[in-house]
């Protein structure tokens, strides 16, 4: 292990400042340099209190670039900072190991080279959306896709349990190009969750609040008007179970289930 340059990927949790780790608070103060992504214009003036060190990774998304380019130039710029022999942050929106590649995929390339260069875990939009919603996922059961990928892949739904779909506004999105709502990928979902779901099923459209004078976006909605609703890059789609759970009888009488309990009255 390489003793000079060191990688900590950290998250920032979803609502600025109130959901960071005192490890991760911790880690940017320490840091000769931390990377970051300007998602609000709060963001910048919060960090530079914690450490003035900054590099904006912003600009790094160019109009008309596939996002696997600006990934790479990325990925390169806080590589060549650790291989300097700097101790680096890259301090992410959210969770850094959810919805986002890079910080998986530049630790592999460091850490194969032979440098310190780990995750640590942030509070996750998901972790925003069970609070928010008053879900439970392991009292339903819960199943999550990247919108895209739902579409591009064969995906057994049970509809007897939570769907989540994640950046539904790029839904259908190949080019890896599209920041924006993607009219056609929002219809090709519709009518795919219609094979699953009844037309007037009320599905909820969320997004976590980003500071703590915000409130989070639940909107319920009927699946048939998915089409023609406001999308945003962080607008999550929530599918509520459409059916009750279904027993499995022979499993039951395996596990000698009594004939008086709960699960036999399902």
């Amino acid at each position: 292990m390489k003793s000079e340059g060191q990688l900590f990927c950290i998250g920032l949790g979803i609502m600025l400042g109130s959901q960071l780790t005192e490890l991760a608070r911790a880690r940017l103060a320490a840091a000769d340099l931390v990377f970051f992504h300007s998602n609000s214009h709060y963001l910048a003036g919060f960090l530079h209190k914690i450490n003035p060190n900054l590099v904006d990774l912003q600009p790094f998304y160019q109009p008309g670039q596939s996002r696997l380019d600006s990934y790479e130039a990325m990925m390169a710029a806080v590589m060549v900072a650790v291989q300097q022999g700097k101790h680096v942050v890259w301090a992410c929106y959210g969770h850094p190991g959810v919805a986002s590649w890079p910080p998986h995929e530049v630790i592999r390339r460091l850490t194969a080279l032979g440098y310190r260069a780990i995750m640590e875990a942030g509070i996750s939009a998901d972790a925003c959306l069970y609070a928010d919603l008053g879900i439970d996922p392991m009292a339903q059961g819960c199943a999550q896709f990247e919108a895209s990928q739902f579409l591009f892949y064969r995906r057994t739904v049970d509809t007897s349990a939570y769907l989540i779909l994640w950046q539904v506004a790029i839904a259908g999105d190949f080019s890896l190009k599209r920041l924006e709502q993607n009219q056609t990928g929002t219809q090709a979902l519709q009518q795919r969750l219609l094979q699953l779901y009844p037309a007037d099923h009320q599905v909820l459209l969320y997004e976590a609040a980003d500071l703590p004078i915000w409130q989070p976006r639940i909107e319920p909605i009927l699946l048939q008007d998915l089409a023609k609703a406001q999308l945003n890059q962080i607008t999550t789609l929530v599918v509520p179970p459409a059916r009750a759970k279904t027993p499995d009888w022979q499993m039951l009488d395996l596990l000698e289930v009594p004939a008086d309990h709960p699960l036999r009255q399902l």
